[in-house]
């Protein structure tokens, strides 16, 4: 049986949300926004350089989900041993984030040739390393690949799960084209929180979505 759109959201949207939870990108995109010399031409160039990296992602999530057993009513074993074993990766890495001395801070390209090409290549090199998003985001896109919905509600909503996993990325610029100077001021605080608590955001991030991925599995069973 085909799921329901609806059902279907329920099932992928919390991932995206959790795939969006990225302090590194944000403080990257916020660092980025207010350089000396910089403006939105820079933000956009490093949200350009962040969807390229989750185009990439989504079309090895939709592929490799293609080439899966299609969802069928009951069980789904497949479905459940890609949700175990991503659970286990992100206790993993939230056990790793917990034993880092410090949290890692985005680390400024030169912007003195090509500040354009710098901007782009730091928001792709983020979310490159910005593996909690990218092990919450395949198997909501692999869900979506298997789901058997028509190719219209497939593409639709692995567009929304994108851009809902590039929001550290196109929020800040879209904040300060609408919101001017008082939208520099909550990014600029927001940044400098989000930094603080890398860590512990990650971590708490890991362990909790961990939890969902493994109910979820083992509800598949």
């Amino acid at each position: 049986m085909v799921p329901s759109p609806t059902s279907l959201a329920l099932e992928v949207l919390p991932l995206a949300l959790g795939a969006a939870v990225s302090p590194l990108l944000l403080v990257g995109q916020v660092l980025t926004l207010t350089a000396p010399g910089s403006g939105l031409r820079r933000g956009w160039c490093f949200a350009l350089g962040s969807a390229l990296v989750v185009a990439v992602w989504a079309v090895l999530g939709l592929a490799t989900g293609a080439a899966l057993p299609a969802r069928t009513p009951g069980p789904d074993p497949v479905s459940a041993c890609l949700h175990l074993v991503l659970a286990i990766v992100l206790v993993v890495l939230g056990i790793e984030m917990l034993q880092r001395p410090e949290h890692q801070k985005a680390a400024m390209p030169a912007y003195v040739a090509h500040p354009l090409r710098a901007s782009f290549l730091l928001g792709m090199g983020l979310m490159v390393a910005n593996l909690t998003s990218l092990v919450l985001f395949l198997p909501a896109i692999q869900d979506l690949a298997r789901s058997g919905v028509s190719a219209m509600t497939r593409a639709l909503m692995a567009a929304l799960v994108s851009l809902i996993t590039l929001l550290p990325s196109l929020g800040p610029p879209l904040a300060l084209a609408l919101a001017g100077s008082s939208g520099r001021r909550s990014l600029l605080a927001l940044s400098r929180w989000s930094e603080r608590h890398q860590r512990q955001i990650n971590a708490a991030l890991c362990f909790g979505f961990s939890i969902y991925l493994a109910t979820s599995g083992l509800l598949r069973l």
